[in-house]
């Protein structure tokens, strides 16, 4: 499997906190990067991926129960390409930082780094209905909380798969329990409802969460669609669009405020105003400049992964 050039694995699995959740698995050390992947009802694999070869090569291990066909493989091959962004195309952000960084001015952040190391693209889910799911885990909670409903969602109704592990559970797997169940076994508390409501949604064919993945419609569109799921506020909709590859909107939240006061020496959280004009040059990416910044310790020498 090929990447773009430059492409960094360990860049894009830590971009943001995906990796941490079930049914993920990342071995920084060995830089590997693996979970289940579900090929159809009944049928998983356990797929692995690390950097190998030439420049931008990645080198995809399948483990199944049985013999993979060549279908099933290049099914698995293309679910992971998606997971790691590579069909999206970066090089008008690039070109854009390059612009900035030539025309200089004090509030704009230091991004070269990004286009010399092949920053930018953000870790997803398979399907977005797994992204959906997750992104509602992750409002108005402690990041443990979050890792512990997801994990209890896979554990109690992902499919069995190759390795000891479990996929992530589907729509209709998810559309068949009740409310209670959501409160009471994983412990969603608020969000129970509303897990039941992307679940029957989807399951049913009412919404069409696949689609959005790639989809034609204007960012506006897109996200008032978003907005209409039970449970998305501005924040929720405003990080689905950028799982989604939209980054217009800077999905801010109380965690990157105050991150981004800390690094330019702010005694407070700038007002969300202020955030905006300092990321508005970047225009469509606005929002990948903004999660760059917020992010850039992450990846450098001494790094300050969380």
């Amino acid at each position: 499997m090929q990447a773009p050039v430059p492409f960094d694995l360990d860049l894009t699995v830590r971009s943001h906190g995906w990796y941490d959740l079930a049914p993920w698995r990342y071995d920084p050390g060995r830089r590997v990067l693996g979970r289940p992947l579900l090929l159809g009802p009944g049928r998983a694999v356990y797929a692995e991926v690390v950097e190998g070869g030439a420049p931008g090569g990645l080198v995809v291990r399948l483990s199944a129960e049985g013999r993979l066909s060549a279908a099933e493989a290049r099914a698995a091959r293309a679910q992971l390409a998606a997971c790691l962004g590579l069909e999206e195309d970066l090089a008008p952000f690039y070109r854009r930082i390059d612009e900035l960084g030539r025309s200089g001015g004090n509030d704009l952040p230091r991004l070269g780094w990004a286009g010399r190391r092949g920053a930018g693209r953000l870790l997803r889910s398979p399907t977005v209905f797994e992204d959906a799911v997750k992104t509602l885990c992750t409002t108005n909670c402690t990041w443990s909380l979050t890792r512990a409903i997801v994990a209890n969602l896979t554990e109690r109704l992902g499919e069995p798969a190759p390795q000891g592990t479990r996929a992530f559970p589907t729509p209709e797997a998810m559309a068949r329990r009740p409310e209670r169940f959501y409160r009471e076994a994983i412990r969603a508390g608020y969000r129970a409802p509303f897990l039941r409501s992307l679940a029957r949604g989807a399951a049913s064919g009412r919404l069409d969460l696949e689609a959005w993945r790639g989809s034609t419609l204007p960012t506006a569109e897109l996200g008032e669609r978003i907005r209409a799921l039970q449970g998305f506020g501005p924040y929720a909709t405003e990080h689905l669009l950028r799982l989604l590859g939209r980054h217009e909107h800077l999905a801010l939240d109380s965690w990157n405020r105050k991150k981004l006061a800390a690094l330019r020496g702010m005694r407070r959280p700038p007002s969300d105003r202020t955030l905006r004009r300092w990321y508005a040059p970047y225009g469509e990416w606005a929002g990948l400049a903004m999660w760059l910044e917020a992010t850039a310790d992450w990846h450098g020498d001494r790094s300050t992964w969380p």
